[in-house]
């Protein structure tokens, strides 16, 4: 005899059986009927250990029934004890033979919860051959293709592990009684900002400082941005003064999350303001991610027009400070399952995200991708296993140094933050970082000044900003490249520098600098003059042993120009200077032909050519032994000098 109907709709209601095969052989009494439904409730008020206890009487009297397995084998994933529910299952396909074909999906998903992932693979595959067997329709059978496809993908990346050894950032920063979650550190690495969830309740900001001994200090509360209110999933920029955060729910909120910037005045934060629809819509957007310099957003959202869940899109900050439009990264990011949790590292080319729809070990996996030279994104790369699970991986910080990460972890019932270093293959390029203060010479005064950055490769754009009241600026510097910069100020000399950070450097070794801007004064003589007051234009550059200038001479030489526009009165002397390599003559004449190249540049573009002296003085001049090639670069250089007459 079979199952009378009541325990057939019983085990349906428990979704237990759909699928799973034919009923048992046997009638169950009224009372035992009774005892599964008490069996349902406790699995809905997961009261695990007290639902296995009644099943395990029901299956010691009916030990041939496979439905009931397949119960207890829910019991026990629902207690997260997959080696027991993985042999309940499998006695009841032994059971229910190959009829079993959902069974067979069952089983391989407690394989891969379990990490065994080529026996999942197995059982995969066995559920697919078990469909087509029974002449499943098309759809299915498309998606249990899908599933074998997705195995094969995690047994490849859990056959290659990478080491992976995360650790708790300590009691400093992670507590027993609250949850703390979404990590991200200054450029300098010794201040950490997080999210902590008090008491499991209220969402705040939290910071904590790194000790000597490489501890963190007891966290405490951001102040000037946490309210009564929830604040959550906080992005800063590199200089510590923008924030932008996610709040839910709020009275001035255009939809369920918005989000939501704060900008810090001297020591203390500013009240937060909505983004405001530019930005946010009645949709939810969330876990914003700013590049260091706070020129592009990256953020979560499920706003119509999406591909999916949620999609991840990005806005660009105009020179006046607003956002535009976003734009949906597309489907070469994006995909139809969720797509969360960016973080744009400093390298200002490689995302790391979240997703369900790419191929992964389960849940939602860690995924990388990048942007070429054309602006295009590539194919999104699994960080691999075992930094990804079959639970949920979310959000992840990585320092400047590209291979310290930092992200958030459930244990038991809360969440801390933890450190791990990412294996190579998963490093985006390390950066570092420019830290300057600005001052008048003459006064130590604080200065409010321009400041301007280039990277020196063709068509790399010039981003200008301004230090703050105190005179500071700091911005990130990815490695791999040379950069050319300049301070100026009406009235003062402009000041120019150059970081060179082609081929290897650390991160570990930033730049900090304290400028001096120079009045404008007849007799002035600036800090880093030479000996006759001339001073080095150190982004302006030559073809080898030419006299042409590169594209990139012209942001200097137009700081040039404009500071001669602004003193009609004044004379401008440039020299150039050349090492020791090569004959004194050809020495001197390249000098007197690059300088008279300058001088034609600044003639271009509307200097009076009888304000302009050209002169060459090749090897005459060194500023650095020649013996090394980093005394040679320094003795080539230009040089301006003004002239007050």
């Amino acid at each position: 005899m079979r199952f009378m109907g009541p325990l057939l709709c019983m085990l349906l209601l428990l979704g237990t059986t759909v699928g799973y095969g034919q009923s048992a052989q046997r009638e169950m009494k009224k009372s035992e009927l009774k005892e599964l439904a008490a069996t349902q409730s406790l699995m809905t008020l997961r009261k695990y250990p007290e639902a296995k206890e009644k099943l395990a009487k029901l299956i010691k009297k009916y030990d041939e029934v496979a439905e009931l397995y397949y119960l207890d084998s829910e019991i026990s994933r629902g207690q997260e004890n997959y080696p027991e529910a993985i042999a309940s299952l499998e006695r009841g396909l032994e059971l229910e033979g190959r009829n079993a074909s959902v069974a067979y999906r069952k089983v391989a998903e407690l394989y891969t919860l379990n990490q065994e992932y080529e026996t999942a693979l197995t059982y995969y595959e066995r559920y697919l051959d078990a469909l087509q067997q029974a002449g499943r329709n098309d759809q299915l059978v498309d998606k249990a293709r899908n599933l074998v496809e997705s195995a094969r993908v995690v047994s490849d990346l859990a056959a290659n592990p990478y080491p992976y050894e995360p650790t708790p950032l300590g009691p400093g920063v992670n507590t027993t009684h609250s949850l703390e979650y979404f990590p991200s550190l200054s450029v300098d690495g010794q201040r950490l900002i997080f999210t902590r969830r008090v008491n499991k309740q209220q969402e705040d900001f939290y910071q904590s400082d790194r000790q000597p001994d490489g501890s963190w200090s007891t966290a405490v509360p951001l102040t000037g941005v946490n309210t009564p209110m929830n604040e959550g999933a906080q992005t800063i920029t590199a200089d510590g003064n923008y924030l932008i955060f996610t709040g839910c729910g709020r009275r001035d909120g255009i939809g369920s999350c918005d989000l939501y910037y704060s900008e810090r005045i001297g020591d203390r934060w500013g009240e937060a303001q909505n983004m405001g629809p530019t930005v946010n819509t009645r949709a939810s957007e969330s876990q914003p991610s700013l590049s260091q310099d706070g020129s592009l957003l990256f953020f979560a959202s499920n706003r119509e027009g999406g591909l999916g869940g949620d999609d991840i899109y990005v806005s660009g900050r105009r020179p006046d400070g607003q956002w535009s439009r976003p734009i949906n990264l597309g489907k070469t990011v994006n995909t139809n399952g969720n797509d969360r949790y960016p973080f744009w590292a400093a390298d200002n080319k490689t995302l790391y995200f979240t997703s369900t729809g790419w191929p992964g070990m389960g849940g939602a996996d860690l995924f990388m991708t990048s942007v070429d030279e054309n602006n295009n994104w590539q194919q999104p790369k699994n960080l691999g296993y075992p930094i990804n699970t079959p639970g949920e991986e979310t959000n992840l910080f990585i320092g400047l140094d590209g291979r310290s990460a930092y992200f958030s972890k459930g244990i038991a019932d809360g969440i801390d933050i933890y450190t791990f270093e990412l294996p190579e293959e998963a490093r985006p390029a390390p950066a570092t970082y420019v830290e300057v203060q600005v001052v008048d010479d003459e006064t130590d005064r604080p200065l409010t000044a321009k400041v301007r950055l280039q990277a020196q490769q063709r068509g790399s754009p010039v981003t200008v900003r301004n230090t703050d009241t105190r005179g500071r600026y700091l911005t990130v510097l990815p490695t791999g490249l040379d950069y050319g910069f300049s301070v100026e100020k009406e009235g003062y000399l402009f000041y120019s520098d150059r970081f060179i950070l082609a081929g290897e450097h650390s991160a570990s070794e930033p730049f900090q600098l304290r400028i001096r801007l120079q009045p404008i004064e007849e007799h002035a003589l600036a800090e880093e003059a030479e000996a006759d007051g001339a001073i080095v234009l150190r982004n302006v550059f030559f073809e080898t042993g030419s006299d042409e200038l590169l594209e990139f001479s012209t942001e200097e030489l137009d700081r040039l120009v404009t500071l001669l526009e602004s003193q009609p009165t004044v004379g401008v002397e440039i020299a150039g200077h050349t090492d020791d390599v090569g004959s004194d003559v050809d020495n001197q004449r390249l000098s007197e032909r690059r300088a008279a190249s300058v001088k034609r540049y600044l003639e271009s573009q509307g200097i009076a050519a009888d304000r302009i002296r050209s002169v060459g003085y090749g090897e005459s001049r060194p500023v650095a032994s020649n013996d090394s090639a980093e005394g040679r670069a320094s003795n080539r250089r230009t040089t301006f000098r003004l002239l007050f007459e």
